[in-house]
């Protein structure tokens, strides 16, 4: 592994600052600091005081143009970080990390990263970046990790998969978003000779530890504490890993579930939620020393790229192209709603915060009982395949040419 010393500018935003990974589904809000918020499983539990979206929509505080890109929002101390891309010509352009004035939307710093990665089904990086103290750490499409301070994107470190590692680029770019657990910095690199997932000191760049078999895919590593012990878990060329700090494998499963690139969800302490559009359906593990024992097994929940949320038993999230609702207790389907595309959704306290592929942002009840619409509204225009972010009683939306910041505290 080569560390690159540079002194221009780069980097990234989202994950974990000072993150308690607990599996409590109910946390407080605070910083929407990394991938899926600050427990990595699009749930918090701030108040949504706005109980009902009017059809004209709620307060919209600003609205941006933005370069191409899928990362989500992330939000610390006031300031917004995400990755995006700008064009030079038709075959070439660069990828940024960026910080933005949460109040204003107003641009602060960006710093390059990388060229840019052009696709058909949209161009610009895909991984969401991680926020630390004094840095925040990003992945770019063609695999590049870079550190950069927060506080003007000067960059500290990159490391090149592709050159270090002799990682494989996906046909559809890196995808997967690390996570930051004390000194470590964690990330699925799909390198060979054992270098599938890496922990790089993250003040240095150094390696320092790497583990498992398995080429680079479009999933994100969850975290837990089953029985007391902190889990890292990757789905991987179809099979569940799951290490500990210091990347010894505490279990593996052989889940036959082929290119995954929803997150693995966990919930009830012990339990790990498994979806692939791919694959037969879901799958739900129970955890127990070690053990990893299938607990139910359904065909009504593909998730594709868009992660699920757990709330009281049920898991929410789009089976392809539809919006469902299913026990996790019996592996039935309580309800679904078409006509939202391959949307995305965040769960807020009882509700869940659903926004469609062409940008509608639909707020609706987290029960079982009836798909129990609050109220919706067309918060952003053209391509929305990036889930929301929130804090603070603020939704922060975007997609491939703008971000949006609403307010659902008033």
């Amino acid at each position: 592994m080569k560390t690159i010393k540079l002194n221009f500018c780069i980097i990234a935003a989202i994950l974990v600052f000072q993150v308690p990974f607990a599996n409590a589904q109910d946390a407080p809000s605070k910083d929407w600091n990394q991938f899926r918020g600050m427990n990595r499983n699009g749930a918090v539990n701030e108040e949504l005081k706005l109980n009902q979206i009017p059809t004209t929509g709620p307060k919209l505080l600003w609205k941006k143009k933005l370069g191409d890109g899928f990362s989500e929002i992330t939000i610390s101390k006031n300031r917004l970080y995400t990755m995006i891309s700008e064009k030079q010509d038709s075959i070439t352009g660069s990828e940024f990390i960026a910080a933005y004035d949460a109040k204003t939307g107003n641009e602060i710093w960006r710093s390059k990263v990388d060229s840019l990665f052009f696709d058909e089904f949209g161009d610009g990086p895909r991984s969401t970046p991680a926020i630390d103290k004094d840095r925040i750490y990003c992945l770019s499409s063609y695999g590049k990790l870079t550190a950069c301070h927060r506080k003007d994107g000067k960059i500290d470190w990159q490391v090149d998969f592709m050159k270090d590692f002799e990682s494989k680029i996906p046909r559809w770019g890196f995808s997967s978003s690390p996570v930051i657990i004390d000194n470590n910095l964690i990330v699925e690199v799909g390198g060979s000779n054992e270098k599938a997932f890496i922990s790089f000191d993250k003040n240095t760049g150094d390696v320092l530890w790497k583990s498992g078999t398995g080429i680079a895919g479009y999933s994100s590593p969850a975290i837990a504490n089953i029985d007391g012990v902190k889990n890292i878990i990757f789905a991987n060329s179809g099979k569940l890993y799951a290490l500990n700090t210091q990347g010894d494998t505490l279990w593996t499963n052989t889940s036959k579930f082929a290119n995954t690139m929803a997150m693995p969800v966990v919930f009830d302490d012990s339990k790990v939620f498994l979806s692939s559009v791919r694959s037969s359906g879901f799958i739900v593990f129970d955890i127990k020393a070690n053990k990893p024992t299938e607990i139910i097994r359904g065909s009504s929940m593909k998730n594709d790229y868009s992660s699920s949320v757990y709330h009281d038993g049920c898991i929410y999230g789009f089976h392809v192209a539809a919006l469902q609702c299913v026990s996790l207790e019996t592996g039935e389907k309580k309800w679904t709603k078409r006509g939202y595309g391959k949307g995305s959704l965040i769960r807020v306290n009882d509700q869940l915060l659903v926004l469609s592929d062409k940008g509608k942002l639909i707020q609706v009840k987290a029960t079982p009982s009836a798909y129990t619409e609050m109220g919706s509204f067309q918060a952003i225009t053209g391509k929305s395949w990036t889930a929301p972010s929130f804090s603070g009683g603020k939704l922060y939306l975007r997609n491939l040419s703008e971000m949006a910041c609403y307010d659902l505290a008033n």
